[in-house]
């Protein structure tokens, strides 16, 4: 049984990683979706039910296009969720030489809200937030906005349900509330709760260059949790 790649065909040169980096692996009985939407879940979930790993693939927490590489994330079952790929030490992140902004103590309340794809626990359920607490900035994909860093140059926290701007927002010394179980950027909002939780993100997170290598999916498929 062969490796079942499910990614859009928009973007050639992603499909092209992917292929070759499973292939130097030797094509492996998995299952790697880009997310896990409609048709995707359920051969997901009948993958899970044979015991054959299933690797969720998504843009990357901190952006496709960041500290001068394209990444994308990759974890098993499920992508933005805490637990969900092995975790190294302090170097991965560290190497980049990112720079966390001093923490914002005024400011007004952003609320980030996101498309709600994805299967149920990691979508966005309908109807978040139950209560207005702050500024709504619309998703840039349903409607045009300002560039992100702009938009938030007077937000003093940012509230979420589990968005990927607020993992920038981070890096801007926003702090963040979240209300997904388990996001994969769950953090207290401290120096060194930000600074742990960025280490271990870095794991979840591959160049496109580690993924046509296989590195990635060769180091996803060996974890046991």
């Amino acid at each position: 049984m062969r490796a079942l790649l499910n990614l859009r065909y928009t973007v050639p040169e992603r499909r092209a990683a992917f292929e070759h980096g499973l292939k130097r692996i030797g094509d492996p009985a998995v299952f790697c979706t880009w997310n896990r939407i409609g048709a995707a879940d359920r051969t997901a979930k009948e993958y899970e039910a044979r015991g054959l790993p299933v690797i969720v693939a998504e843009n990357a927490s901190w952006g496709n296009e960041f500290a001068g590489r394209q990444w994308y994330s990759l974890a098993l079952n499920y992508h933005n969720t805490a637990g969900m790929f092995p975790t190294g030490g302090p170097e991965r992140w560290d190497a980049l030489g990112a720079d966390l902004k001093p923490w914002r103590s005024s400011g007004e309340t952003v609320i980030l809200p996101q498309r709600g794809i994805g299967p149920l626990g990691v979508a966005m359920p309908r109807g978040w937030p139950a209560k207005q607490v702050g500024r709504i900035r619309s998703h840039p994909g349903r409607n045009p906005s300002k560039p992100l860093e702009e938009d938030l140059a007077t937000a003093g926290k940012v509230v979420t349900w589990g968005s990927g701007a607020a993992v920038k927002a981070l890096m801007w010394g926003i702090p963040v509330e979240s209300h997904m179980p388990n996001w994969i950027a769950e953090q207290n909002n401290t120096d060194e709760g930000r600074l742990a939780m960025f280490r271990r993100l870095a794991w979840a997170q591959w160049r496109i260059e580690e993924i046509a290598s296989g590195e990635a999916f060769e180091r996803l498929l060996k974890c046991t949790f």
